[in-house]
C-alpha cells in the first residue's frame, strides 16, 4: 500500500468509479475481500476515505450476502454520516465550495455522482446507495448520528445542505433530492411503481418468478424480504416533516436541473400521503412551489412527468386541508392545475380521484371559488369525470359537481333535460354505486329549489321510475334526499305539484306516516342509532309532503 496520499486518493476514485460498472466489479472485488479497501478507509485523508467508502457501498450492495449483513450496512452508514460531518466541521467551507463549483459548471445528470470528490458529495453518494435498504431509512429518520459527540443527526445535516444558498444548482442537489424521495416510500411501493405501464403487475411477476424456485429458495426469499409496512413509512414522513425536509425540498427546486426537479416533486408527492404532514408542507412552501412548476409548449417526457407529479402533489395536499387556511391567491391558483389533472387522459385514476376530492374541498369554501372552478371549464371537465370507468372517480366527480350548486352556470347545466337525464340515472344506481347515487340525489335535492330545474325534472321520462325506486329502496339516506326533492316540487306548485301527486308519491308518504308515525314498527326494524334519527326525519318529511299536497 502506497504512503502517497495523492496516489491513494486517485486509487480510491478509480476503484469507486469501477464499482459503478457491473462488468468491472468482479475485477475489484478482491480488494474488498483482502481488506485493502478497509485500509483506505482508515486513512487520515478524507478524500481517500470517501472514495473507499463509495466503492465498499457499491460492491457491498451488489453482493447479496453482504447487502443482508446488518453490521456491514450500519458500518457503511456510519462512514457516510462521518463524511457529512467532515464537511460540516470545516466551517461550511465544503458546502460553499460545492455551490461555487455549481455556478461555474453545467448541471449534473442522474449519473454524475460517481465522479464526486468532496466529503459531502461522497457521503451523499454512499447514502443514496444505502437508502435502498429499509433499515437505513429507519436509522436516518430516527436520528442516527456518527457518534455520541455529533452535533447534528444525519437528517439534520442533509436538511442543512439542502437549505444552503444555491443548493438547487449544486452538484449534490440530485443526490439530496433522491435521498428525501427514497425515505418517504417503501420498497414494496417502489417495486409496484416499476411495473406501471407494463403488461403485467408486480404481483403477477412475482408469481411467475416463484414457479422456477424450489421451496427452500422461496423460504429464503421470504426470510430476506425487506419488510416496510405503511405505518412505518408514515412515521418516517412525520419525522421528516418535523425536521423541515419540506422546506429543504422547496429550496432544492430553485434553478434545479430536470432530473433533480423530478426527484423533488416525487418526494413531495410521497410525503403528501401522510395527512398530518400536509399542513407542514403547505406552511413550508411546497404548495406554492408546486403551483409554480411549468413546462414549455413541447415538454420532454420527464417534463410531462414533473408537471403531473406537481399537480398530483397539489391535489394530495388539499384533500384534507382546511381551505380557509389558504390565502385567496393560493385557493384561486390551485383550481387550474387540478382541473388540468382531471382532464389529462394520461393521469392515473388515483391522481384524478384525489384531484376531484381537492376540487370538492375547495368548492366548499365560498362562491368566489365555485365561480373560478366554473370559469376553468370545471363543469364540462367534472361532467366528463362522471363517465369514468373507475367507480371512485365517478363518485368523486358527482360529489364535486354537486358542490357547485347553486352557481348560476351549474343551475343552467342541470336545467338542460339531456344533462338532467344523467343525474336521474345516477340517483337510481344505489345497488351498484351507493355513494354516487347518494351524491346525485343530494345534488337534485339542492337544485330543485330552482323553478327551471324542478320543471325539467318533472318532465323527465324516468322521473316516476326514479322516485318510486328510491322511495322503496329502504335506504334512509336516499329516502331523505328524494323526500326533500318532492317537498321542493310541491312548493313550486303548478305542474310540479301535479306531477308529484299524479305519480303516487303523496300516497306513498301517507302510507309511510301511518306505518311509522308512532315508532312502533320502526322499533321492530332493529335500526342503528344513526338510522333511528334518519327514520324520524323521513317520517316528518313525509308528513310535510302530505300536508303540502292538500
Amino acid at each position: 500500500m502506497s504512503k502517497n496520499d495523492h496516489a491513494m486518493c486517485i486509487a480510491s476514485e478509480v476503484v469507486s468509479a469501477a464499482a459503478s460498472t457491473e462488468k468491472a466489479r468482479p475485477l475489484i472485488l478482491p480488494l474488498l475481500e483482502t481488506g485493502a479497501l478497509e485500509i483506505l478507509m482508515e486513512n487520515s485523508d478524507k478524500e481517500v476515505r470517501s472514495g473507499a467508502a463509495s466503492a465498499i457501498a457499491k460492491l457491498g450492495l451488489a453482493d447479496k450476502a453482504l447487502s443482508n449483513n446488518e453490521g456491514e450496512i450500519i458500518g457503511l452508514l456510519q462512514v457516510a454520516v462521518e463524511l457529512l460531518e467532515d464537511s460540516a466541521d470545516s466551517g461550511g467551507a465544503d458546502t460553499k465550495a460545492l455551490m461555487e463549483k455549481a455556478s461555474k459548471a453545467p448541471k449534473e445528470s442522474a449519473s454524475s455522482s460517481s465522479s464526486a470528490t468532496t466529503a459531502a458529495e461522497r457521503g451523499i453518494e454512499v447514502l443514496s446507495y444505502l437508502l435502498t435498504k429499509t433499515q437505513i431509512k429507519e436509522e436516518i429518520a430516527f436520528g442516527f448520528k456518527a457518534s455520541a459527540n455529533s452535533k447534528h443527526t444525519a437528517l439534520e445535516r442533509l436538511v442543512e445542505l439542502a437549505s444552503a444558498s444555491k443548493s438547487g444548482e449544486s452538484v449534490i442537489s440530485y443526490g439530496l433530492a433522491t435521498i428525501f424521495a427514497l425515505m418517504a416510500v417503501s420498497t414494496e411501493t417502489l417495486r409496484k411503481e416499476a411495473f406501471i405501464g407494463k403488461e403485467i403487475t408486480a404481483d403477477q411477476y412475482e408469481e411467475l418468478q416463484a414457479l422456477g424456485k424450489t421451496e427452500e429458495e422461496k423460504e429464503n426469499a421470504k426470510q430476506n424480504q425487506d419488510i416496510d409496512p405503511p405505518e412505518a413509512v408514515h412515521e418516517r414522513i412525520r419525522k421528516m416533516a418535523n425536521c423541515n425536509v419540506p422546506r429543504a425540498m422547496v429550496k432544492l427546486m430553485t434553478n434545479a436541473s430536470e432530473h433533480t426537479l423530478e426527484q423533488v416533486v416525487t418526494g413531495m408527492n410521497r410525503m403528501a400521503v401522510e395527512e398530518t404532514a400536509r399542513g407542514v408542507m403547505v406552511q413550508q412552501g411546497c404548495l406554492s412551489a408546486c403551483l409554480k412548476v411549468e413546462q414549455g409548449e413541447s415538454p420532454s417526457e420527464t417534463g410531462k412527468k414533473i408537471l403531473n407529479l406537481a399537480r398530483h402533489s397539489v391535489a394530495k395536499m388539499l384533500v384534507s386541508m382546511n381551505p380557509s387556511l389558504l390565502t385567496v391567491s393560493q385557493r384561486m391558483g390551485c383550481v387550474r392545475p387540478l382541473i388540468q389533472l382531471i382532464r389529462d387522459n394520461e393521469s392515473s385514476d388515483l391522481a384524478q380521484f384525489e384531484a376531484l376530492l381537492a376540487i370538492t374541498n375547495l368548492g366548499s369554501m365560498d362562491e368566489e371559488t365555485k365561480n373560478r372552478i366554473v370559469a376553468e371549464r370545471g363543469i364540462s371537465v367534472l361532467g366528463y369525470g362522471m363517465f369514468s370507468d373507475h367507480e371512485l372517480v365517478r363518485r368523486a366527480a358527482t360529489e364535486a359537481m354537486s358542490n357547485l350548486v347553486p352557481n348560476v352556470e351549474m343551475m343552467k347545466y342541470l336545467a338542460d333535460p339531456e344533462h338532467l337525464k344523467l343525474w336521474v340515472a345516477f340517483a337510481t344506481e344505489f345497488d351498484t354505486n351507493y355513494e354516487c347515487a347518494r351524491a346525485a340525489a343530494g345534488c337534485l335535492a339542492m337544485a330543485t329549489q330552482a323553478p327551471a330545474v324542478a320543471t325539467a325534472l318533472v318532465q323527465q321520462d324516468h322521473f316516476e321510475e326514479m322516485g318510486r325506486s328510491v322511495l322503496e329502496c329502504g335506504k334512509l339516506e336516499l329516502m331523505h334526499r328524494i323526500m326533500v326533492i318532492l317537498l321542493n316540487l310541491l312548493d313550486q306548485g303548478g305542474d310540479c305539484k301535479d306531477g308529484v301527486i299524479a305519480c303516487g308519491f303523496v300516497a306513498f308518504c301517507e302510507a309511510y306516516v301511518i306505518s311509522y308515525h308512532d315508532g312502533t314498527k320502526a322499533g321492530e326494524l332493529e335500526l342503528s342509532e344513526s338510522d333511528q334519527g334518519l327514520m324520524s326525519v323521513t317520517v316528518n318529511l313525509a308528513k310535510e309532503i302530505v300536508s303540502l299536497s292538500r
